[in-house]
């Protein structure tokens, strides 16, 4: 897999984040881009990501594990872009 293909499907990854959860919810409005999402909420979801990468590598599941770390650098992207 290229860089290319990896930001790519990045890429589509943010832009189902923004959709699921472009609404008013219990931690906020928005996704991790959002300044309507606290920091401390952010550092948990980008947390609970990384607990899914773990649990990928401990059960050996290369597919779930492409996919995770594919949800950690879209929620990591989505942080960054909130940042003022």
């Amino acid at each position: 897999m290229t860089r290319g293909d990896i930001f790519a499907l990045i890429d589509v990854e943010r832009q189902r984040q923004a959709a699921q959860w472009n609404r008013p919810h219990e931690w906020g409005r928005g996704d991790c881009s959002s300044q309507h999402v606290a920091e401390p909420v952010k550092a948990m979801v980008l947390a609970e990501e990384c607990g899914e990468v773990s649990r990928a590598v401990l059960e050996k599941d290369a597919d779930g594990l492409r996919s995770e770390l594919v949800q950690v650098a879209a929620v990591a992207v989505a942080w960054l872009e909130g940042i003022s």
